[in-house]
């Protein structure tokens, strides 16, 4: 055979290898699709019609939704109104309560087979990883790039993981802890800017950090007060803080500089590094050089070295490269037959790591990774995640931001129990010892790398000396605490299933209390949408959602009462998923204490769940609820992606969540396992190019 031919036979064997694939991928997703559509005519439309076309059919299509005409290739084409079905279904929503309800069995049938329908959505063959739409920083991304930049500057800052190992005497060092933590070098930023919503569940929503015109002022301030607090602070020789730029900065005025360089392109140098590690990407020279001119200008008018530095350091710090994030979402271009998905570069994904896990920018290791091209390789990728847990940049990142809002830490914090009635709450300050407490145990199963549904149920736990007389725990290690002296803080066993978890502790009891009586609707709320991640839908406009404090129902229990209320037929349909909830912690007072009556009568705790699930107590509904770990476990899969994420999940996250789910069981759900998944995930390392409507 003569060269050429083999030549040309070696090029169309290659053109045809992933036309091949390509085909491959094509019929494996028919032959998907075909059993898809014959599974939906056997097995799941006999479902429908049983039990939804009577309200969603030909005749009759309540919120113009009729599921009866889907036929044929509309069956899977109709993604959106399937959704609809999927989150009403899977939480109980429907059927409505007085109507006829599904077997377990045909209400797990019909989701599985919805859950396998969103797998088989693409964008032209690709699976779908969802916007990436442009955000500004949130204030602690803000300030704790601040940080970064002016007083860390790249280096590793590894934390101490065994403080919450208990010494001989059973107190643990609480020095430089989550409850004890170094003072931020940067606070100013967010007395500076105006606080951000976390309307959806978290502050890194790309939908609530638009950029209003008043913040590019804020933004400048910002800057200033980093640099008066740089030259003051360091023209003092004091502080608890080094400032490398300031070193840097002060090395460009005095010297020596770099062999071979004058003053003029060392400072280049040094804004080209400052400007790179703030854009959070490689910067070029030319880009630098206008930034290198504002110095020339203020030389030349006159000003002082520190005056004429700090302008291109603060018009760095107010550029939109450094305060907008992933802002060339909407000006990428498509070109003719291009993919509408492409993988994140090497640096758009060490800002995402970093976003995530510190909630700032890559540090230097992170950003040497991504120059070498070595992010895409996952083995790679876990060892950087795994190395930036162990810094103690993840307190300030994913401890504050994810783990906190969460638990919603900050609507617990409001709780205002009354001040006569329960005195002691406020004598003994518990309100911020059950933070502390709370804070602690959320923080030893992330550095303890533990399981998850631990935060279900958990035989040990932290507390302190008031903590523990006021939950009445006996055998407590601890004596009380002289004076105003601090307690130290115990790492206990519980004696039983009334405590342990958070589920139980005084934070979450007292946060979702009214301040004389406890609130079975908001401890049920916090329980559907934390832990099973099934949030109840909003009360109708026109329906009164108040629990009236009447004169005839002041002898009544709160169950009692409840059951007043649950009789409006309005309400019963959300409260049969609330109230069974609420009410199995009943046996908790508003204050978080045990007790056994209400109005002098015997509590009554038990309950069922719409699942059918009975329980007669805490106790009861701490083991139901781990036996559903699955739903607790996909409930903190999916918080923590769609933080990670910053956005809300949708139909085409279903497969990623599922996946994700598989592999935190087969690591025996380790919390570090969620991390590294999450991290890894295909919607994670990939962007869409090809916009469209979601």
């Amino acid at each position: 055979m003569s060269a050429a031919r083999l030549w040309m036979l070696t090029l169309s064997l290659g053109m045809m290898v992933p036309a091949m694939g390509s085909m491959c991928a094509q019929e494996k997703t028919e032959v998907a699709t075909g059993a898809l559509s014959a599974s939906y005519g056997r097995e799941i439309r006999p479902v429908l019609s049983k039990y939804c076309f009577s309200c969603h059919g030909a005749k009759k299509a309540q919120r113009a939704l009729n599921l009866e005409a889907l036929q044929d290739q509309e069956i899977l084409a109709r993604t959106k109104a399937w959704k609809k079905v999927w989150d009403r279904v899977r939480t109980h929503q429907m059927p409505p309560p007085d109507r006829p309800q599904p077997t377990a069995a045909e209400r797990q049938r019909l989701v599985a087979w919805l859950e396998e329908a969103f797998s088989e959505y693409t964008l032209d063959g690709h699976p779908d990883p969802g916007p990436l739409l442009p955000r500004r920083l949130n204030v602690r991304e803000h300030m704790n790039s601040f940080r970064d930049l002016a007083v860390v500057k790249g280096a590793r800052l590894p934390r101490n993981v065994n403080y919450a190992k208990p010494r001989p005497n059973g107190t643990i060092n609480t020095y430089h802890s989550i409850i004890e933590p170094r003072a931020h070098p940067c606070s100013f930023v967010p007395r500076t800017l105006p606080q951000d919503t976390n309307d959806g569940g978290f502050d890194t929503l790309s939908e609530n950090l638009s950029i209003q015109p008043f913040l590019m002022e804020k933004y400048l301030r910002c800057s200033k007060l980093l640099m008066n607090e740089m030259f003051s602070v360091n023209a003092k020789l004091s502080g608890s803080y080094q400032w490398p730029l300031y070193r840097d900065v002060l090395r460009i005025a005095k010297g020596p500089w770099p062999k071979g360089q004058t003053a003029r392109q060392a400072l280049v140098v040094l804004l080209k590094d400052f400007a790179s590690q703030a854009f959070r990407r490689p910067v070029q020279a030319a880009e630098v050089e206008k930034y290198a001119k504002l110095f020339d200008l203020a030389q030349q008018k006159g000003e002082d070295f520190e005056n004429s530095i700090r302008l291109p350091l603060e018009a760095i710090l107010v550029s939109p490269h450094f305060v907008v994030l992933w802002n060339d979402s909407r000006s990428e271009r498509q070109g003719q037959g291009a993919a509408p998905v492409r993988p994140l570069s090497d640096y758009e994904l060490a800002t995402r790591l970093g976003l995530f896990l510190w909630s700032s920018l890559p540090d230097r290791e992170l950003f040497l990774a991504a120059e070498k091209g070595r992010l895409q390789d996952p083995q790679v990728l876990e060892e950087q995640v795994r190395r930036m847990l162990r810094d103690r940049r993840i307190m300030d990142g994913l401890f504050l931001g994810f783990l906190c809002q969460w638990l919603q830490l900050d609507r617990l914090e409001r709780a205002n129990p009354d001040a006569a009635t329960y005195a002691s709450y406020f004598q003994n300050n518990l309100g911020e010892l059950m933070t502390q407490e709370l804070l602690l145990f959320a923080d030893a199963i992330l550095v303890e790398d533990r399981s998850i549904l631990e935060f279900v149920d958990a035989d040990w736990g932290f507390l302190c000396y008031p903590l523990a007389v006021h939950y009445g725990l006996e055998n407590f290690p601890g004596k009380k605490p002289p004076g105003n002296a601090q307690p130290p803080w115990y790492r206990v066993k519980m004696p039983d299933k009334r405590r342990g978890g958070v589920l139980t502790m005084g934070k979450v009891l007292t946060g979702t209390s009214q301040p004389l009586r406890t609130s079975p609707v908001a401890r049920g709320k916090w329980v559907l949408e934390t832990i099973l991640g099934t949030p109840p839908p909003p009360p109708p406009p026109d329906v009164d959602n108040v629990l009236r404090e009447e004169k005839e129902q002041k002898t009544l229990t709160v169950r009692q009462r409840m059951e007043k209320h649950r009789a409006d037929t309005a309400c019963a349909s959300c409260h049969r998923l609330i109230d069974p909830l609420g009410m199995a912690l009943e046996t908790f007072d508003p204050v978080g204490r045990w007790r056994a009556t209400d109005q002098g009568q015997p509590i009554n705790p038990s309950g069922e769940l719409v699942g059918g699930k009975k329980f007669k107590g805490i106790e009861d509904l701490k083991t139901v609820l781990l036996s559903r770990k699955d739903d607790f476990t996909r409930s903190f899969v999916e918080h923590m992606l769609a933080y990670a994420l910053g956005r809300k999940l949708s139909y085409y996250d279903v497969k990623t969540v599922r996946e994700i789910v598989s592999r935190v069981a087969e690591d025996g759900h380790r919390f570090t396992r969620v991390v590294v998944e999450v991290a890894k995930s295909y919607p994670f390392r990939h962007r869409r190019v090809k916009a469209i409507a979601d």
